[in-house]
């Protein structure tokens, strides 16, 4: 413990639930940047420990309202065994889930996924440097695993102070691994891949939208290494096409295409996916199935306008390539988008599309990848089934 940090007078999210203060509403401190430090409301009055950063926005993040509790090795061996319990419980069966999901599991800035027998880990707070050991140590003991791979090569590491690089921190690299998701086999690539190699938080959406794709013809937009549209290729579509910017990402899918005997009912292009929902859907209604999947639109509140923009022309592009009786399963990631203003998108591209569109399912992030009840940026993921007349 290097400090106590104050609270400056007036409202505070933190105060209400949130994990977070933000440097703005603290006094200056001489608590040491990644250190763990005391907050106090402007009363002298404690609201709990957590990593102090003034290098960040966030400038803390809490770990425990409980001021008696002492934070170090064995603390963290403790958190990281709740969060791998848990989902050890629920998600018994499955071969790949997240571990630790940061703020939803208590640990701030750490996240842990697992792929088969390798664990892919990202640490995005100066304060869990110290802890890193302790964190591995930990993830082997619930877990036995090959390998653990720590990927460090994101931009929000700069900004924490950390440098930007990848390695192995226990075992052996397995840089592609194959996982069973919703009955078909997918490569994982977990040393060059975007994010930890896989979306995970779309695992029980990729499920639901196969279960809906019975003899029908799909299209699957932003398809990253095809996980959606190969699980409605496994659950019968009679076609699906598939289309991402990506060349690595094209070149796994169609691998996976292949190693699941898809190879005659998948296929996957190269391209733009804006400009292939533009063209494809000047040519009229083409598809039963439609999915939007497309990364974040924006980072950032001052770009929401921009990122409705967005998820309004390609959601519009997809209503119009639908055949009426059609179903359209679109995502969007983006947590400064909320879900009503992604409601509201479906809604004026319906408008414009002239067609009627139902919203049959709202869906969000799986069981492995919890919310904060008082950090509505822990939702960030919606994702809702649509009914296209």
């Amino acid at each position: 413990m290097t400090g106590v940090l104050r609270l400056k007078s007036g409202p505070h999210r933190i105060l209400e639930g949130a994990p977070w203060a933000y440097r703005g509403e603290l006094y200056h401190s001489t608590a040491r940047p990644g250190s763990v430090a005391i907050l106090e409301d402007s009363n002298g009055r404690l609201v709990g420990q957590g990593f102090f950063n003034p290098a960040s926005v966030i400038a803390f993040r809490l770990l425990t309202r409980n001021g008696h509790d002492v934070i170090d090795a064995a603390w963290f061996r403790s958190r990281i065994r709740d969060a791998a319990r848990m989902r050890l419980n629920l998600l018994a069966e499955r071969e790949a889930y997240r571990v630790v999901n940061s703020e939803a599991d208590q640990l701030p800035g750490l996240i842990v996924d697992k792929y088969g027998p390798m664990l892919v880990v990202e640490i995005l707070s100066l304060g869990l440097k110290p802890f890193r050991q302790a964190i591995t140590e930990a993830l082997v003991e619930m877990y036995q695993p090959k390998g653990i791979y720590e990927r460090g090569d994101l931009a929000v590491r700069s900004k924490e102070g950390l440098p930007r690089e990848n390695q192995l921190v226990y075992g052996t690299l397995i840089p592609s691994v194959e996982i069973r998701e919703n009955g078909i086999t997918l490569t994982i690539d977990v040393a060059g891949g975007q994010k930890t190699g896989h979306f995970l938080d779309q695992y029980a959406n990729r499920r639901r939208a196969g279960e809906l794709a019975g003899e029908r013809s799909v299209f699957d937009a932003f398809c990253h290494t095809g996980a959606f549209g190969l699980t409605c290729a496994s659950y019968g579509a009679r076609h699906v096409t598939g289309i991402d910017i990506d060349d690595h990402a094209i070149s796994r899918a169609e691998e996976n295409a292949v190693k699941n005997g898809m190879a005659m009912t998948a296929e996957f292009i190269l391209g733009n996916a804006f400009d292939w929902l533009r063209e494809e859907s000047d040519k009229g209604p083409q598809y039963d199935l439609g999915i939007l999947d497309p990364p974040a639109f924006t980072k950032s509140k001052d770009a929401v306008p921009g990122a409705l923009r967005g998820y309004k022309e390609i959601n519009l592009r997809g209503i119009k390539l639908l055949k009426p009786g059609g179903i359209l399963v679109t995502s969007s990631c983006s947590y400064h988008v909320s879900e009503a203003q992604f409601i509201d998108v479906i809604r004026d591209a319906a408008k414009d599309a002239k067609r009627p569109v139902k919203i049959l399912e709202i869906r969000g992030q799986g069981l492995d990848h919890p919310i904060v009840p008082g950090l509505p940026e822990s939702r960030y993921l919606k994702c809702l089934v649509c009914y296209v007349g």
